[in-house]
């Protein structure tokens, strides 16, 4: 891909600027037995991995209790089951900010969830344009309407579709991006590998969070 500066950057979160499946996978199956007898499956995991949080555990725990109940047990265990922020995260979001792009994201994790796991890393969310949570629209990826919030957010501020890209771990996020017309750079750090991306149409990968930056200044 030509080194094009973006003047709008947006981020998935988990497995993207943190790492996270393993760990939340593993609470998942802990919640599931802890709390409803049930044993979680890796192709359970596999098949609702990226749905938002609502979906996810109603699958998960096989809608055995209420959602606030549901909530109410993952929370309870969440500090067992740590994410753990990617070394060069903090800094890439920090470089592109200091040039004066945009920066944002986009994820199926709740808001409530993503803030305080943005603030607990040290990410400069004061200078975030969009932090958009999955409660905050009823489309999800891989639909492409998932983005109609981040786009009339970056609209206000004279920023279209060209202007922005999208980085993210998944074939969701790069369907949705494609499908919304809007630029995307795949990173190997969740499921997928560079084969898969390239496989479905990626037309730039890279291993780490911290390719953005050769790729973007």
């Amino acid at each position: 891909m030509e080194r094009v500066k973006y003047k709008a950057v947006i981020f998935d979160f988990d497995d993207t600027l943190v790492k996270s499946r393993l760990a939340k996978w593993a609470q998942h199956k802990h919640v599931a037995k802890k709390f409803y007898n049930i044993d979680v499956k890796e192709e359970d995991l596999l098949k609702h991995w990226g749905k938002p949080f609502n979906i996810l555990v109603g699958e998960l725990y096989k809608h055995s209790d209420t959602l606030e109940n549901m909530y109410k047990a993952v929370l309870s265990t969440k500090d067992h089951f740590p994410k753990k922020v990617y070394k060069e995260s903090v800094n890439v979001i920090k470089q592109l900010l200091n040039k004066n792009i945009k920066v944002g994201v986009v994820s199926a994790t709740t808001k409530e969830f993503l803030i305080e796991d943005l603030t607990k890393f040290g990410f400069p969310i004061g200078d975030f344009s969009i932090i958009q949570g999955a409660d905050e629209t009823l489309i999800h990826k891989p639909l492409p309407g998932v983005f109609l919030p981040m786009l009339s957010k970056l609209e206000k501020e004279g920023i279209r579709k060209n202007d922005i890209v999208y980085v993210g771990d998944s074939l969701d996020d790069l369907r949705a991006s494609t499908e919304a017309g809007i630029d995307f750079i795949a990173v190997t750090t969740g499921l997928y590998s560079k084969k898969d991306f390239q496989e479905n149409g990626a037309k730039t990968v890279i291993k780490e969070i911290q390719g953005v930056i050769a790729k973007l200044i």
